[in-house]
């Protein structure tokens, strides 16, 4: 499924976004402040990943329309999303309950505040019963005899379940009710309830740790207690296709280092492919025995190291001593790099504020990792206020997000546009400074171009080349 446009009502600093429409990678683009991380919470809460985020909480009302003495209502819902099924799960409707069943592709999606999610999709209820029908191989008879029956699922259910036992057709026909629409017609909508994506979303973002020490990996496993580090560490090994285990396994020195020098290659070339500031590292992972001298828990035991070597300088750091733009990075390839392995296809990625303490560079950098590597398996949603965070190519699909209060002083709230610029100065700078950018580096590698203030510099250029020439001068050449 893929989403097509969400609306957010009575969330937070949210009363009511408008319909908005998502690409297959939207920007959020707006001040601080102005909701933008109200609005991805909002729609991870849909289908959250993380089972404790998956709610929505009397809380998260609005205080400006919250009444003690009232209860938070339920109705309209805080967030409607409308989706598209796509081919995969048409095909699979078709094989489970027949074709035509399912008469539109569209489908709305909902959660209110007492968090039941809600999906509603088109269906012929007639179509269902036909196939059901042929499926069974009823004969004529037997049809006839049900002709009462078929105005619904419901009191097909009904006259099946007063045969003891169903015989015949009948018997097929029984199987498949029970096996196809245990709870009637509510089971087709359940089908496609599965095909919603999970949503992850991302606010804080964890760094790689430039050592692991291995016995204090395994205890917390073997406790189920593994944190954010330790799932990173095992991202990285898994990057190149092992384990901890495997490598600690490995009982010969030379089969040891072979192998960390194959997963050291791998990263490298995976992390640098995206990481064009600086052409002269090679990532290095060392498996060593603990010194006594080390802080605990690398005294004991054995330590997984990942250090950064720089070709340039004949020198290599702990990745914990690199710059933070560059160990934000690392880790954030890392782990997204596991996302299809661990979540698969069905997933959809809220980032919010990705790359802050990145170079605007390697901004550009992080944004072709995201169209290259994320958008052909997964949607993603981000928000941002850097320019550089901006696609040029694709700057309609950026969406404004702005705390609006009408010229009356009525508070509207956060309101979210496709009309990506028509909307106050302050939001739409980064889109602006995007534009701005990418013409300017246009004009200055194009040939023929020469970059001026304004109008009445271009006129006055025009006027002494013109003069010059009736002079019997060089003027300027007409392809400027």
């Amino acid at each position: 499924m893929k989403l097509r446009s969400v609306r957010i009502r009575n969330y937070r600093c949210i009363e009511d976004t408008g319909d908005f429409s998502v690409a297959d990678v939207t920007a959020l683009v707006g001040k601080n402040e102005s909701g933008k991380s109200a609005v991805l919470t909002a729609i991870e809460k849909l289908n959250a990943v993380a089972e404790a985020r998956g709610s929505f909480s009397s809380l998260d009302y609005p205080r400006r329309l919250w009444r003690p003495s009232q209860p938070i209502p339920n109705t309209p819902p805080v967030i409607e999303t409308k989706w598209t099924l796509d081919e995969a799960n048409l095909a699979s409707l078709d094989e489970l309950y027949g074709p035509g069943v399912v008469t539109k592709p569209e489908v709305v999606v909902s959660k209110s505040y007492d968090n039941i999610l809600q999906v509603s999709v088109a269906m012929d209820e007639a179509a269902l019963i036909r196939n059901l029908i042929a499926a069974a191989s009823l004969s004529e008879t037997e049809i006839a005899a049900l002709s009462g029956a078929l105005a619904s699922i419901g009191t097909l259910m009904e006259a099946i379940a007063a045969m003891s036992p169903p015989g015949g057709g009948y018997a097929a026909l029984a199987a498949a009710l029970s096996e196809k629409l245990p709870d009637g017609l509510d089971s087709v909508t359940t089908t496609v309830e599965g095909f919603v994506p999970r949503i992850l979303y991302f606010g804080e973002y964890y760094k790689l740790s430039g050592q692991v020490s291995l016995e204090a990996y395994r205890q917390r496993k073997a406790e189920s207690k593994l944190n954010w580090a330790d799932w990173l560490f095992e991202a990285l090994l898994s990057l190149a296709g092992t384990t901890p285990e495997e490598v600690q396994n490995l009982g010969q020195f030379e089969q040891l280092n072979a192998s960390l020098r194959a997963v050291s290659n791998h990263i490298s070339s995976e992390i640098f492919e995206y990481w064009t500031q600086n052409q002269h590292l090679d990532v290095v992972l060392r498996f060593d025995a603990a010194r006594p001298g080390d802080p605990a828990p690398f005294n004991t035991g054995h330590v997984f190291r990942t250090r950064i070597d720089n070709k340039r300088h004949k020198a290599d750091t702990s990745f914990d001593d690199r710059s933070t733009g560059f160990v934000w990075f690392f880790s954030f390839l890392v782990w997204f790099d596991q996302l299809k392995v661990r979540y698969g296809d069905d997933l959809l990625v809220l980032l919010d504020e990705p790359g802050l303490t990145l170079h605007a560079r390697a901004q550009a950098d992080l944004l072709r990792y995201i169209n290259e590597r994320l958008k052909p398996h997964h949607q993603v949603v981000y928000s941002t206020h850097s320019p550089f965070m901006i696609d040029p190519d694709n700057l309609l699909s950026a969406r404004t997000v702005e705390d609006v209060v009408a010229r009356d002083g009525k508070i509207l709230g956060t309101k979210v546009s496709d009309r990506v610029l028509s909307t106050d100065p302050d939001t739409i700078s980064p889109l602006q400074r995007a534009l701005d950018f990418e013409i300017t580096q246009s004009l200055f590698v194009g040939r023929h171009t020469l970059l001026v203030e304004g109008p009445s510099d271009l006129a006055y250029l025009k006027w002494f080349s013109g003069q010059l020439k009736l002079l019997g001068r060089t003027g300027l050449d007409y392809r400027w």
